[in-house]
């Protein structure tokens, strides 16, 4: 039972690393912009901090679906998550914004970002007591596509989502505006 309930925690965390993974990529100008409104580094490190922290997040993402490196995956993902709450914390401070572009377009995962990532660290705790082993490959592949997959309906959906509110708003405007 234990061993199931890793998997599941694995694949959790696997698609929370895809996602902003996939996220940034597709809009890497954007996080650049980002990066640089939490002020603390110098606009020359902004393009290779993006690279790194992409890159960060791609090897947890395949950490978690594989298997690979029971527990240092999960200290590893627990002191990214906490670095990313500290910065956000700051920044939230300096500017009063209690949001982040960390899931794109996916709303409900960019709010309350340091309480979310809090809430992420104690799961990645939990997880380091269930040891879930490495996978075999067939496993592995079909994780990764789990996985994906997942991640891309999430997006599919908060497209969908998003758009039909704004046909509603649209609709409200049209119908406030006198004749």
């Amino acid at each position: 039972m234990l061993h199931w309930l890793a998997y599941v925690l694995d694949m959790v965390m696997a698609i929370l690393f895809f996602m902003p993974f996939y996220m940034k990529l597709l809009r890497f100008p954007n996080f650049r912009m980002e990066i640089y409104a939490y002020g603390i580094l110098p606009r020359s490190l902004i393009t290779l901090t993006a690279i790194v922290v992409a890159a960060l997040e791609f090897i947890l993402f395949l950490a978690f679906t594989s298997g690979l490196f029971d527990v240092w995956k999960e200290l590893a993902a627990a002191l990214l998550l906490g670095l990313f709450a500290l910065f956000t914390w700051r920044k939230i401070r300096m500017t009063g914004i209690e949001a982040c572009a960390c899931y794109g377009e996916i709303a409900f995962l960019n709010r309350y970002p340091v309480q979310r990532n809090l809430i992420l660290i104690g799961l990645l705790t939990l997880g380091m007591f269930l040891h879930s082993g490495v996978r075999d490959l067939n496993v592995i592949l079909n994780s990764l596509l789990f996985v994906m997959a997942m991640s891309f309906f999430i997006e599919l959906v908060q497209f969908a989502w998003s758009k039909k509110k704004r046909r509603e708003h649209s609709e409200q405007s049209e119908s406030a505006v006198p004749m």
